[in-house]
Order: C-alpha cells, then sequence, then structure tokens
C-alpha cells in the first residue's frame, strides 16, 4: 500500500465566485450560497493527469470540476460556486488527461459527508482505491486546522536517528537535517516526506539554509564541510579546515552563507561559489553556535561558551556583548520584528532580547528547566521557541507576556523552529523522528 496525502483549504466565502478548472461545468446556485474551496493535491498518485471533485448538496445540482495535474508536482487549484450546508464530496483521479474521450477514473475515493458554513474550518480524509490494480493509497486531506492544534509527521526512526534543524526552502516545502541519519529531508506542508543521503559518510549534517542560488545549504560538523544540495536532490560539498566544526548557517544580506565554526572559534562566510573567508571571534574559546541576520543587515551570532553576543559586520568588524548570565549557554537568534534581536538561553531557562545597540533583557521562562534552544519569528509577530526537556512550543510577545503549547509525543525532545508557508510553526522533534507543525 503506497501512502500520500493531499490538501483541500476551505472557506466559505458567502459571495459569488468565478469557476476554476479545465473544461469545467457552471452550476447556478444561488449568490448567497456560494463559496470557494482550494484543491492543494501535494502528492497526487505518480500516473495522475486528472483529478475530479464533486460536491452535492442534499438537495439541488452537485458542483463538478475538473483539475489537471501532473505527476510529483504540487498543484493548487480554487473550486467556486459551493453550496453550503449539508453536502457529500468525492473524488476521482484519472492517469489521463481532463477532457480526454471515454476517460475512466483509475483511483476513486468513498464519499465523504460533511457540513459546510461560513467561516467554519473542516477536516475531510479520503480513502483512494486504485480500482484496476486492487491497490490502496491514504489521502489525508486537511481543512485549514483550528488555532492551537498539532499535526506530526513521521521523518524517520526514532531510534539512531537526530533532526536538528529546519527551514524553509526556495521550494516552499520544509528541509531539515537528520544527524545521525546523514541525511537531508525534505517534507511538503502536507507532510510528505523525502530524504537525500548526504554523499560523504559520518557528516553529522547539522545547520541549514535557504542560500540566495535557490539551493540549500547545510554544514558538516561530523567531516568539516559546507554541504549544498539542489531542491531537486543534487550534492556539492566544500572542505574547511581539519577542526572548524561548522554548527549553524544563514544566508547573508550580502548573498553569501555565513556560518559559525565552534572547533576553530571561527565565524566563516561562503559564496555560492564555494570561495571561503574566516573571521577569527575576539573572545578565545568563545564557541560560537548560533547564526542570524540582524535588523541592521550584519551577522549576530551566539558565543555559547561565554554566555556573549556578538555582531559582525560583512566586512569583518567584530563587537562582542556580555549578557547578565555569563553561564546561560545562549544558542538559537533571530532578528525580532521589533528591530531587535531575539535569542534562547539553554541553561539559563530564557528568552532573551538584545538591541542593536547592545542592551540585554531576560526573560525568565514559566516553566523550569525547559532547556529553550531555538526562536522563530511567528505568523502573529510573536517569539516562538521550543523547549527541549519540556516538551512544549513556546511564544513570547515582544512585551514579555508568554505562553507554552504541550507537544503531544511524550519526550519528543522539539530542537529547531521556523514559520513556514502555511502560516504555521514548524518543528524537528529530535528524540521522536518526527516533524511537528503547530497552528498559532
Amino acid at each position: 500500500m503506497r501512502t500520500t496525502r493531499s490538501i483541500f483549504v476551505l472557506s466559505i466565502l458567502g459571495s459569488a465566485g468565478a469557476a476554476a478548472g479545465c473544461g469545467d461545468d457552471t452550476v447556478a446556485v444561488n449568490p448567497a450560497d456560494q463559496g470557494t474551496i482550494t484543491f492543494d493535491l501535494t502528492i497526487a498518485p505518480t500516473d495522475a493527469r486528472c483529478a475530479i471533485v464533486t460536491v452535492a448538496p442534499a438537495m439541488g445540482p452537485a458542483v463538478t470540476r475538473q483539475f489537471p495535474l501532473s505527476p510529483s508536482q504540487p498543484a493548487v487549484f480554487s473550486l467556486s460556486g459551493l453550496p453550503t450546508g449539508n453536502v457529500t464530496v468525492s473524488e476521482q483521479v484519472f492517469t489521463v488527461a481532463c477532457g480526454t474521450a471515454g476517460m475512466t477514473a483509475v483511483w476513486v475515493a468513498d464519499p465523504v459527508m460533511v457540513t459546510l458554513q461560513a467561516g467554519t474550518p473542516v477536516s475531510i480524509t479520503f480513502n483512494l482505491r486504485r480500482v484496476d490494480a486492487g491497490g490502496q493509497i491514504n489521502v489525508s486531506t486537511n481543512f485549514p486546522q483550528p488555532s492551537g492544534s498539532f499535526q506530526e509527521f513521521f521523518a524517520g526512526s526514532p531510534t539512531g536517528q537526530r533532526l536538528l534543524i529546519i527551514t524553509v526552502g526556495p521550494d516552499d516545502n520544509l528541509w531539515f537535517t537528520n544527524s545521525t541519519g546523514n541525511e537531508i529531508g525534505r517534507s511538503t506542508t502536507a507532510g510528505g516526506i523525502t530524504t537525500f543521503t548526504v554523499p560523504t559518510a559520518n557528516a553529522f549534517p547539522t545547520g541549514i539554509a535557504a542560500g540566495s542560488d535557490g539551493n540549500l545549504w547545510f554544514t558538516e560538523q561530523g567531516t568539516d564541510t559546507i554541504g549544498r544540495v539542489s531542491t531537486s536532490g543534487t550534492f556539492a560539498e566544500f572542505p574547511l579546515a581539519a577542526g572548524s566544526v561548522p554548527l549553524l548557517i544563514v544566508a547573508g544580506p550580502d548573498g553569501a552563507l555565513w556560518f559559525t565554526e565552534t572547533g576553530t572559534n571561527k565565524i566563516g562566510r561562503i559564496t555560492t561559489s564555494g570561495a571561503v573567508t574566516e573571521f577569527n571571534v575576539p573572545t578565545a574559546a568563545a564557541g560560537p553556535q548560533g547564526i542570524a541576520v540582524g535588523p541592521d543587515r550584519n551577522i549576530w551570532f551566539s558565543e555559547f561558551n561565554n554566555g556573549k553576543i556578538g555582531r559582525l559586520t560583512t566586512s569583518g568588524t567584530f563587537t562582542e556583548f556580555v549578557t547578565p548570565t555569563p553561564t546561560g549557554r545562549p544558542l538559537g537568534l533571530v532578528a525580532g520584528p521589533d528591530g531587535n534581536v531575539w535569542f534562547a538561553e539553554t541553561i539559563g531557562n530564557k528568552i532573551g532580547r538584545i538591541t542593536t545597540g547592545g542592551t540585554v533583557t531576560e526573560f525568565p521562562l514559566p516553566t523550569a528547566d525547559a532547556d529553550p534552544p531555538f526562536v522563530a519569528v511567528g505568523p502573529d509577530g510573536a517569539i516562538w521557541f521550543t523547549e527541549q526537556h519540556a516538551d512544549q512550543i513556546g511564544r513570547i510577545t515582544t512585551a514579555g507576556v508568554f505562553s507554552e503549547f504541550p507537544v503531544p509525543t511524550a519526550d519528543a525532545v522539539p530542537t529547531s523552529i521556523t514559520t513556514g508557508p502555511d502560516a504555521r510553526l514548524w518543528f524537528t522533534e529530535q528524540a521522536a523522528g518526527q516533524i511537528g507543525a503547530f497552528r498559532p
């Protein structure tokens, strides 16, 4: 049995909309009962060329639309003119182009009954069965998740896998590192996982960031290398000096990639053609780890060993700022919407804020020993973070007000976090072999 997922995103608008599709039949309905449904078949059966979605009300004509599909490609279409109230939704998938004479469905789903109301999200799961071969494909169809809801997607065996850093790629997928699995992973927003094995064994890929060249760049701390992978899975590797231990990486304002070298106490820069420049951190044995571009377009980094926050201009000038908690072990940083840099203090159990002039404010977490490693700006303008030891996702407003949300899987060790293209918070579950998504 093969598994795939598709997404319906539904909003009943209460006003007329234009019909969409290829060769669609227009159905006359009461304008007050019309709405719009967006069909996002993120992962289709590999032989799919056309999908037909039918929405039938309890009384009155059904609304039927056809959607052309491309193999292994996301496809997003809008379906307008939907009746509200109790409806039956069904789906058929064909292996020939829409409009082909005598076309016969190869994949079919049992009808699903739902109630469509203005402004009310609905969730549906289809089970598509291949009628010509007796197989079955499970299609999870998710309408917008309610606020405060989690989804988790299995991305590797929890035994021997270590999912670390996650970021949004240039293809609007989520990309992540599987360090002990020696893989770079890709997840669609529907949870379809693809993995690519790093060419060099025992590379221990850790940090990952989207580059200005449309590729993903990552660190190989086990082999002192910077890696590059295209969205189709083609790799290139660029060696550094032995003992560099590159850890985290970010796309800089100058089009290059900037990274921390915790082994040699340096900040590195690599162009998209592979030319490397290195800058020595002024404080010895500082242990640079986290790195981000600040609101001032400088490179900001955390000094894990001494609790400082550093700033580096793209021309190579350093400034270091002492935090109130020298033993706080700062790690992840992000440029906040308020013009400050926000950072996580793992051992200090605090979220920190530093102005571009160097004034630091710390906010202790409500949960003791939560161990927050990474931060991200959420779609709501708040700062979101993970709590490794507490198995929670946290939120702090720029005014310092906290909220916390328990992750469904126990002992998951949520680690890295980012805002996805679907306005959800996506995070790695380091110990559970899962990628999580949270709707704020």
